[in-house]
């Protein structure tokens, strides 16, 4: 009989590699083994009062996704809005592409904010120590101490930089951000029809079945080393030795799958609860939100507000909806004050109508919790990533291809499984 080739995990890099591996070895029984009852459960729409919405703002970058959107056009249909980011600081509303003679002055006086050209070899070493008070300052407005200095940088960098900090990065992401920034891109959003990526899901699901791969949900399974033999729990197929079994789960919820690992320092990561809700904007004339699609925000007059986006634009509704997403803070421990204090912050930036009543021009629909998220150490987290590597090493017919940490862009994703094929995967098979 003919080996079978496990993907274990349900995500977009599984669902890429096993389209890959099917376009090559089309005789192949090919499966992709999920623990949880849901396809693709990060991209399933939220209901927020009588909306439908992506659980924060998701979407596609015009030129970087190109190989990734004419690959999904098989099965969605898709629309662009040209607009870019913005960014507000402290209480200062500012392009992405700003130049530093738009920045706010205060922020540039405190931090001493350079109008030099910087280019970091390593940013997160070659920090100054004003640009260190810096990341400080931005991460008391976005998080608390929950979130590691070194997360904060991610955070921050170099989105809560102008375009004269750079970084010698060869990442994709980060030379494609540098060019919307140094305005050599014209800065497009792509999005799917209806905005909702379950839309993109659907399409998904079809494919693969037409392809003829199967998605097993339901079955978490967990990993036992014994005789330096792992031993697959929950899932009895996947215990053929003859069998290609290929890990696709991200490290975290990976590691909580190893029962030899339950004692290990991944007990140490906090988790910080992140929300996201609808706002409604009444008798208004003119809204300075609307000059970008998606706005991240760093103030202390709305801790915790992570970003803004323009609902009402992507449904093309007349109505003025915003959707926001926020993360919960140890300074703020009333959900409903932070929510009201970040509707307070947003009306600053908009123009009303005078109105005898002033109630009711700013209002929440509804807001609901999305999912935990971790902001821990690297120290932490290079324990727990090379624990787990080490985990799978020297096994026959099992492959741990990619170590993904944390949640990383629907591109990654496509990059990434389109890499590993070609490096290691269809050399495996093949062998």
């Amino acid at each position: 009989m003919e080996k079978k080739i496990f993907l274990i995990g349900l995500n977009l890099y599984s669902i890429f590699l096993s389209l890959k591996i099917k376009s090559d070895f089309k005789n192949l029984d090919v499966r992709i083994i999920e623990g949880s009852s849901k396809f693709l459960g990060s991209y399933k729409s939220l209901k927020l009062g009588r909306y439908k919405v992506n659980p924060g703002f998701h979407t596609f970058e015009d030129v970087r996704s190109n190989s990734l959107i004419n690959f999904l056009k098989k099965t969605t249909k898709f629309y662009k809005i040209k607009k870019t980011r913005g960014m507000i600081i402290n209480k200062s509303l500012i392009s992405c592409q700003d130049n530093i003679k738009s920045w706010p002055k205060d922020i540039i006086q405190k931090f001493k904010i350079s109008e030099k050209n910087i280019c970091y070899k390593n940013k997160k070493t070659d920090l100054n120590r004003f640009e260190k008070k810096y990341i400080n300052y931005l991460k008391d407005c976005f998080s608390d101490n929950r979130t590691s200095f070194n997360d904060a940088i991610d955070l921050s960098y170099p989105w809560f930089f102008p375009p004269n900090y750079k970084e010698n990065s060869k990442d994709e992401g980060f030379i494609f951000n540098q060019k919307i920034r140094d305005k050599k891109i014209d800065h497009k959003y792509v999005f799917p029809k209806g905005a909702l990526f379950e839309n993109i899901s659907k399409g998904l699901k079809e494919l693969l079945k037409k392809n003829g791969i199967k998605v097993v949900l339901k079955k978490p399974v967990k990993f036992v080393k014994k005789n330096k033999k792992i031993i697959f729990d929950g899932y009895e197929l996947l215990n053929n030795s003859k069998d290609l079994k290929i890990i696709c789960i991200p490290v975290q919820p990976l590691n909580n799958s190893i029962i030899s690992f339950k004692k290990n320092k991944m007990k140490q990561l906090i988790p910080i609860r992140f929300y996201t809700g609808l706002i409604k904007v009444k008798n208004f004339i003119k809204s300075d939100l609307d000059k970008f699609m998606e706005i991240i925000i760093a103030s202390k007059s709305a801790i915790g507000l992570k970003r803004i986006s323009l609902y009402s634009d992507l449904l093309k509704i007349n109505t003025k909806i915003y959707q926001i997403e926020f993360l919960e803070n140890l300074k703020e421990t009333n959900i409903q004050n932070q929510i009201d204090n970040i509707l307070i912050f947003l009306s600053k930036f908009i123009k009303f109508k005078k109105l005898k009543n002033s109630k009711g021009k700013i209002e929440l629909i509804d807001y609901c919790f999305v999912r935990n998220i971790f902001r821990p150490k690297v120290k932490v987290l290079d324990l727990v990533r090379n624990n787990t590597i080490k985990f799978f090493d020297n096994q026959n017919n099992i492959i741990f291809p990619r170590q993904i940490l944390w949640p990383i862009n629907s591109n990654k994703h496509f990059n990434f499984a389109n890499e590993d094929y070609k490096k290691l995967i269809k050399k495996h098979i093949n062998n």
